[in-house]
């Protein structure tokens, strides 16, 4: 029988007070500061240092290193972070694929302008907290949902997920469901996060059954001398979450844009290259389709006699070219990815802080890329929330003129769990 209930009566919740009826991790990463200048750690069994790609203890943060960009293109990528602790993504499949990471915590506290992250796209972030959870900087899954196709078996253990999706059932006030914890609901998202869960005692119709659908929101249709289509729109504030589709590149003049991509568990949908056509020149013809479950966007592409403008790329991973090549008209890298968060005491966001699962923006060019669509993010709190900050899994946008169609918004849930 897994150790949930039975686990904090022996053992007791965080800080002293009164222990949540479920699984809150093993907490040997013990109480964790992620400061702008070094990590405070106490009550560990797992050093921090034996978790992280970027940052240490001593050393304090690195620089974020995926999704922000070099710095020479303001309009298309996301907050730069010089100040960000990576942790490290497990079971890599491929160069924007990678295991679901689990993280065992105390008290975890993130101070300001300090960005807590995985160090690659992946198939998520399971975050237990047995304590207080609080966040003055930045935690987040932004640009990090991978190219993780939840219909293929390619993860550790082998799985592909769920027809119902993603799903953990918590002990919750008033619940009537009953669901079997042992691991099968996050097939697909890798062994460790598989295990993790397995601790959580079954419901016996005393809990609610949390869901991340299999397929998210559908990618936006191409157009044709138009503006771009917005992607659609994952489920929110529910139960069941979903991420956002990619949206489409517009385009001017002449010739057409393929579609974006299809939101996937793990991952927004990317978002299609933008065309432009300088006007009595021939072409051009129809950018490419945007790739599903958080792959690639697509690339721009222009036809004129003499020089002019361009189009610009898509969203994804990897974020598009613009025809020009180079950064002129490049796309955000990254798509929204998802996040759970299991807290035994308060979560607390103060203002500047941020908890966020977005996707990033198209490229801006006179043919526009699409944005990507967002992620998913749970939190379920046993003691009190406090959000006076930014909570969300929000769709990278289009820009340009004729405006590149943004990807859609992705869902967030809090929940209160005995």
């Amino acid at each position: 029988m897994p150790l949930g209930s039975e686990k904090v009566g022996l053992f007791g919740a965080a800080g002293g007070g009164a222990a949540s009826a479920n699984y809150m991790g093993d907490g040997s990463l013990g109480a964790c500061t992620f400061g702008a200048s070094s990590i405070t750690q106490t009550g560990d069994s797992t050093t921090i240092d034996d978790v992280l790609t970027t940052g240490s203890e001593s050393g304090g943060p690195g620089t974020s290193s995926y999704g922000h960009g070099d710095g020479t293109d303001t309009v298309n990528l996301p907050r730069d972070y010089d100040a960000a602790y990576e942790l490290t993504v497990l079971n890599p499949e491929s160069t924007y694929d990678g295991d679901c990471v689990v993280a065992n915590f105390g008290d975890l506290t993130i101070d300001a302008d300090v960005l807590l992250t995985t160090n690659r796209p992946c198939r998520g972030l399971f975050l237990y907290v047995d304590g207080d959870l609080s966040v003055a900087g930045t935690l987040s899954m932004s640009c990090r949902g991978g190219h993780s196709d939840p219909t293929s078996t390619t993860s550790s253990d082998g799985n592909a997920v769920e027809t119902d999706g993603i799903q953990l059932g918590l002990i919750t006030d008033g619940g009537s469901s009953s669901f079997t914890n042992d691991g099968t609901g996050f097939n697909g998202a890798g062994n460790a996060v598989r295990t993790a869960v397995a601790n959580q005692d079954d419901l016996s119709s005393d809990g609610t059954i949390l869901t991340v659908s299999k397929t998210g929101g559908a990618g936006a249709n191409g157009v044709g001398v138009a503006v771009g289509n917005d992607g659609g729109d994952g489920t929110t504030g529910g139960v069941t979450l979903s991420t956002g589709g990619g949206g489409s590149g517009s385009a001017k003049n002449g010739g057409a844009t393929g579609n974006g991509g299809t939101g996937g568990a793990f991952s927004g949908g990317a978002g299609s290259g933008g065309a432009y056509k300088q006007p009595g020149s021939p072409g051009p013809g129809t950018t490419g389709n945007a790739g599903n479950y958080g792959g690639a966007g697509s690339p721009g592409l222009d036809q004129h006699n003499t020089a002019g403008e361009s189009g610009a790329g898509g969203a994804g991973n990897p974020g598009a070219n613009g025809s020009r090549g180079g950064t002129n008209g490049q796309g955000g890298s990254g798509v929204g990815g998802m996040m759970w968060i299991v807290c035994s005491g308060d979560v607390t966001v103060d203002s500047g802080g941020e908890i966020s699962c977005d996707g990033t923006n198209g490229g801006g060019a006179a043919g526009a890329g699409g944005g990507a669509g967002g992620g998913t993010l749970f939190i379920a709190h046993f003691g009190d929330y406090t959000n006076n900050g930014t909570v969300r899994a929000a769709q990278g946008t289009g820009s340009g003129n004729p405006k590149g169609g943004d990807g859609g918004n992705g869902g967030v849930y809090t929940i209160a769990i005995l």
